[in-house]
């Protein structure tokens, strides 16, 4: 049975689409509405903007006029004394002349005529005495000259007595040797005309002169200050003849608030007068217009809400009976029937619905039967899904205990197999002892090197199996990073070498620095790339740089090793980074190995928050690419008591600044030394030659005498002993070295002076001779550095490397010995870089710094230096080797036990 629908029922307040539309209509009535407000207020404002700033430009063209004619009458008055001749005029004409024209122009102060050769004839003053005929010759006179060249001479304006302004005006007369009447104006007038200049109510006008000089201006005190106006960028552009823009210029005024601007020059003066108005009161009616437009744009939207609330409601009703209905007919009140009279496509719309429930109506039936059919279907499939979910959770379960196990097996199992191979290398370490025939020898270091390359392959698997654990932690400390590199590429140069292959190595300047992060990992790293790179390169040569850009809180490190190696296809350079994977399978048959490296190198990258990727093409080679960020090592030395000297030095302090001076004095002090403070640098070569000094701080910067000067006087002087001096500077360049290596200084001090950087300057003496119980009291070896290649290396290592060491160091040392002697500087330095290189390898700081120095400081060293600092480095390497026997010898002792 049909039910027709009550529209009174069905009816409900304002929804959506009511809403939707009134917004519309609204937005498209306010659209309008503020668009042609908008433009209105535009072409007012930009209206208003250009009736002011011709208002302004009119009043300083007046002003500029009014200026031009009051100089141009004066010119006219003073070229009236001109107008005879002077063969026809006596001294005493001229003189009353000249008084009649002071009396009748109050604006002339002071007239003068000089002849053609610029004598003076007469001079009449209201401020001095008059004269006649004083010959006085002023033909070298700015005005004399400028009324010669262009018979007018405007002179630049200056101040009488600070309190008024003048101007020296000059014109030429006529006739075969004309005179020149020069007359100094009082410009007052102009500030008298400036103060009279209305600019709306808050306004003001000023005048500049071609120099860019405030001449005048309403408030005096502004005048006679004089103020140089010409840095303004206005001002710059009027002096260089732009005109001003046609709608004013909006900057920030003499008293620091926004103004309208503009101006005009004065012709032939080459002033500028400029006209000034608060923008608070130049767009006051611009504003004032603007609040109208916005109130009536709010009166109109008000009544395009009511007309919108009108249509919206006669559109929404309709479409809201039908929404109703299609509700109740999903509801499955199928009888439902809508009954809508609008006589249009609603209506329409509504039979459409009723046809829609009666058919749905019909089909009901078979439709529920087909849905509990498909219900049923759904909720078998969804039981198998359950069931192979579960299947799948156990077996991901069972894999990862597998992998957990897999990974403690390994580690077990490393751990386990290293102590019976320790105890078989020392095994066969011990059975060489000299008796052996040439067969068992090679017998012997066949196991020697099989034992070492199983021992390689267990420590490799250790450290796989810590990083599989997650394990494996950071431990990160301070150190030299070019000292670290350099190191790990030493070790592996041998290697390379040995199989005929070149290595190069190439460290920019920026890994020169120290470094916080953890040296064990990064070495780690480099070692298997490096070793890669030899291990898969039969001939050819590797090459690798190094490069640290240097950020506001830490240091990106890149390394990049290149090799002419075999090269790896495209579709395996991310799968030799996964564990157990090489090239193919020739690869483990000819060079051997597990294809862990790789995998240990990108995870160990990405532990430091890096990352290992290659590019490579097989016959042509590979390049790894190794990026990572690391700290900034914390700069000075630690807090509390400092170590004292190993002797008090008594230190003449330099410099003329006070502070500069009470600072160092405090710093040598604490240091434990004797200082004495001259303030300038005569005072220092006085100082210099009556008193002893071990070593002398001298500033480079003073104003009597700079630091070089006094430097080269003190080398001069007939002392008994020279003391070394230091500069204090914060120039470091090369040019600033060679520049002081000229006058003896070959150490500086970079300021701001950091008092670790003062103790070693002052500690380091190359003239001491330095004794080996001395040199092994201090920090001859880096103890953390050592430690962690004694642990990536082992004990057999380290000592083959300390024999090799041994020979290299003493051959260097002769090499350098015998190349200071010949004054070869060039063979020096390649000598302390490459003693340098070697001594890193195993942690020799003092020495590997050392070499530094004397590297950068050779080509400037004069011979007796040169073999000064020789025997210093033959002394400091024979105490480095000392304590590194010392420091082996121990551990040795354990071995052999």
């Amino acid at each position: 049975m049909n039910e027709t629908v009550d529209q009174g029922h069905l009816r409900t307040p304002p929804g959506r689409l009511f809403r939707k539309y009134l917004y519309s209509i609204l937005a498209l009535a306010f659209a309008a509405l503020a668009i042609n407000t908008g433009f209105d207020v535009w072409f007012s404002y930009r209206e208003q903007k250009q009736l002011l700033a011709a208002t302004q430009r009119e009043q300083a063209a007046s002003a500029a006029i009014q200026i031009g004619q009051f100089v141009g009458q004066i010119e006219s008055q003073i070229r009236w004394l001109s107008r005879l001749p002077p063969e026809l005029s006596t001294n005493e004409d001229e003189r009353l002349n000249a008084i009649r024209l002071l009396r009748l122009s109050p604006a002339i102060a002071e007239i003068a005529e000089l002849d053609s050769r610029g004598l003076e004839q007469v001079r009449v003053s209201r401020r001095v005495a008059d004269r006649t005929g004083s010959k006085a010759d002023l033909s070298a006179s700015p005005a004399f000259r400028g009324a010669n060249e262009s018979r007018a001479f405007y002179g630049p304006v200056y101040f009488f007595a600070d309190t008024e302004p003048f101007m020296t005006l000059a014109t030429r007369g006529t006739g075969r040797n004309p005179n020149v009447i020069v007359a100094e104006v009082n410009l007052r007038f102009i500030w008298d005309l400036v103060t009279g200049i209305r600019v709306g109510n808050t306004g003001k006008a000023y005048v500049v002169d071609r120099m860019g000089v405030l001449i005048a201006h309403p408030d005096l005190w502004r005048a006679l200050q004089r103020s140089d106006l010409s840095g303004h960028a206005d001002v710059r552009a009027a002096l260089d003849g732009v005109g001003p823009p046609s709608g004013g210029l909006v900057k920030e005024g003499l008293t620091g608030q926004r103004v309208l601007s503009t101006y005009a020059t004065v012709p032939s003066l080459g002033w500028l007068v400029f006209v000034e108005l608060p923008l608070s009161e130049a767009y006051a009616p611009i504003y004032a217009s603007i609040g109208r437009s916005t109130f009536l744009l709010v009166v109109l939207l008000i009544g395009a809400v009511l007309v919108s609330l009108f249509l919206s409601r006669r559109m929404t009703v309709p479409i809201q009976l039908l929404t109703q209905g299609a509700r109740r007919i999903g509801s499955g009140d199928l009888g439902l029937r809508l009954a809508i009279r609008t006589g249009d496509e609603l209506e329409a719309l509504g039979d459409q619905f009723n046809r829609m429930a009666a058919h749905l109506r019909e089909s009901y039936a078979t439709l529920e039967r087909k849905v509990i059919e498909r219900t049923s279907e759904l909720e078998k499939a969804r039981d198998h899904a359950l069931a192979e979910h579960d299947a799948a959770e156990r077996a991901r379960s069972a894999a990862v205990a597998a992998n957990e196990t897999k990974s403690r097996f390994l580690a077990v199992v490393s751990h386990e197999l290293r102590t019976p191979l320790n105890g078989v290398m020392g095994v066969v370490q011990l059975l060489d002892d000299g008796s052996l025939g040439e067969a068992q020898r090679r017998h012997l270091a066949t196991a020697a090197a099989s034992g070492e390359t199983l021992i390689a392959l267990v420590d490799t698997i250790l450290e796989y199996a810590r990083l599989e654990a997650s394990a494996e932690t950071l431990e990160p400390r301070n150190f030299r990073l070019d000292q670290l590199i350099e190191t790990t590429a030493e070790l592996m140069r041998p290697q390379a070498v040995g199989k005929g292959l070149t290595f190069e190595l190439a460290c920019d300047a920026s890994v020169h620095t120290s470094v916080h992060g953890d040296p064990v990992r990064l070495n780690r790293i480099l070692l298997n790339l490096i070793g890669n790179a030899v291990k898969f390169t039969p001939s050819g040569g590797i090459a690798v740089a190094a490069a640290a850009e240097r950020h506001d809180d830490h240091v990106l490190l890149r390394v990049t090793v290149r090799d002419t190696g075999i090269g790896i296809a495209p579709d395996m350079h991310e799968r030799i980074f996964e564990d157990f994977v090489q090239a193919d399978d020739s690869i483990a048959r000819r060079f051997g190995g597990t294809g862990l490296g790789l995998a240990i190198a990108r995870r160990l990258a990405r532990l430091m928050r890096g990352q290992l990727t290659v590019a490579s093409t097989p016959g042509v080679g590979s390049t790894f690419r190794f990026e990572v960020p690391l700290g900034l090592a914390a700069g000075g030395i630690a807090q509390g008591v400092l170590p004292p000297p190993s002797r008090p030095r008594r230190v003449l302090l330099v410099d003329d600044d006070p502070v500069n001076c009470e600072v160092g004095e405090a710093i040598l002090k604490r240091l434990g030394h004797h200082p004495t403070i001259a303030r300038s640098g005569a005072s220092a070569v006085e100082l210099a030659g009556d008193h002893s000094f071990d070593v002398i701080l001298m500033d480079l910067h003073m104003p009597d005498m700079d630091g070089v000067e006094a430097a080269t006087r003190i080398g001069a002087l007939d002392l008994p002993k020279i003391p070394r001096i230091i500069a204090v500077t914060a120039d470091v360049s090369s040019s600033a070295r060679e520049r002081l290596a000229d006058a003896g200084i070959v150490r500086i001090i970079s300021k701001p002076i950091l008092i670790g950087a003062l103790r070693e300057a002052i500690e380091d003496d190359p003239e001491a001779e330095p004794t080996a119980t001395q040199l092994a009291a201090g920090a001859l070896i880096d103890r953390h550095f050592f430690d962690d290649q004694r642990e990536l290396l082992g004990a057999a290592q380290i000592a083959s490397l300390h024999r090799l060491l041994r020979e290299t160091s003493d051959r260097l040392i002769a090499d350098i010995v015998s190349a200071a002697a010949a004054g070869d500087h060039k063979q020096v330095a390649r000598s302390a870089h490459q003693l340098g290189s070697a001594a890193g390898a195993l942690g020799l700081v003092r020495l590997f710094e050392r070499c530094r120095e004397v590297e950068l400081a050779a080509p400037s060293m004069s011979p007796a230096e040169c073999e000064e600092a020789a025997q210093g480095l033959a002394a400091l390497q024979e105490a480095s080797m000392d304590a590194l026997d010392q420091l082996l010898r121990p551990a040795e002792q354990r071995t052999v036990g």
